[in-house]
């Protein structure tokens, strides 16, 4: 065993001391010149250009990656934006007139004489609708003579009353052309026989027909005016 005595333990006051002392030796940092002063504050502006810089060149990356203007493959050229497809305009409405004063039709820029209805039996429309056409249509026997009516080249239309009547037809050859220039249907138009057949050839169903000139107010019934008499069945 050593013969020396223990250590004497510090007392507050000389643990204190020493601490100084120990403090007292440390070297303070030197203040700071001038010129490190000016070093430091430019490396802290270079550092802020260098993120800032770095920044912009992410977000243009961003942007480029979003848009596919880099990287795109000359191969595969971008597609162009879609366009608008043109639809065709509807096909114009044929017109047709006819004229009950001057008894004249008129259709794709030629006139022709017809015979107007008789001032008891009006057509009783301004404007209709052409809806079918018949080479030849039966209409209803004469109550008196049982006289069977074969009418040629017929145009019909459809009335207000939702009824298919009779609109033109051509004469028969063989009863001349007495009544073309005259009120002689009743309740129809009649051409001349060729011109008849050039009208029924030229309308098209769906074609608007002008009734011009002045049509009685009243009419006898349609069991004296045959040609209003709603048609029906197969002709």
């Amino acid at each position: 065993m050593s013969d020396q005595p223990p250590p004497h333990p510090l007392t507050e006051a000389e643990l204190s001391a020493r601490l100084r002392g120990l403090a007292a030796c440390g070297a303070a940092p030197a203040p700071a010149t001038g010129a490190q002063v000016r070093s430091r504050a430019a490396r802290r502006r270079r550092g802020r250009r260098v993120l800032l810089s770095t920044g912009a060149l992410a977000a243009a990356a961003v942007v480029t990656a979003t848009s596919g203007a880099l990287g795109s493959s000359p191969s595969k050229p971008a597609t162009p934006p879609a366009t608008s497809v043109p639809h065709p305009s509807p096909a114009p409405v044929q017109r047709v007139t006819v004229d009950l004063e001057a008894h004249t039709l008129t259709i794709a820029g030629r006139t022709f004489p017809i015979s107007a209805p008789q001032e008891n039996c009006p057509i009783g429309e301004k404007t209709v609708t052409v809806t079918a056409k018949y080479p030849t249509l039966a209409m209803r026997p004469d109550p008196m003579t049982r006289y069977a009516d074969i009418r040629q080249w017929a145009v019909t239309f459809t009335d207000r009353s939702h009824h298919q009547r009779l609109l033109m037809w051509a004469l028969d050859p063989a009863a001349g052309l007495a009544s073309i220039g005259d009120n002689a249907p009743p309740g129809s138009i009649a051409l001349a026989p060729k011109t008849g057949k050039w009208v029924y050839d030229a309308i098209k169903p769906g074609a608007r027909v002008e009734i011009k000139g002045r049509q009685a107010k009243s009419a006898d019934p349609d069991s004296r005016c045959t040609d209003r008499e709603p048609i029906t069945g197969k002709r």
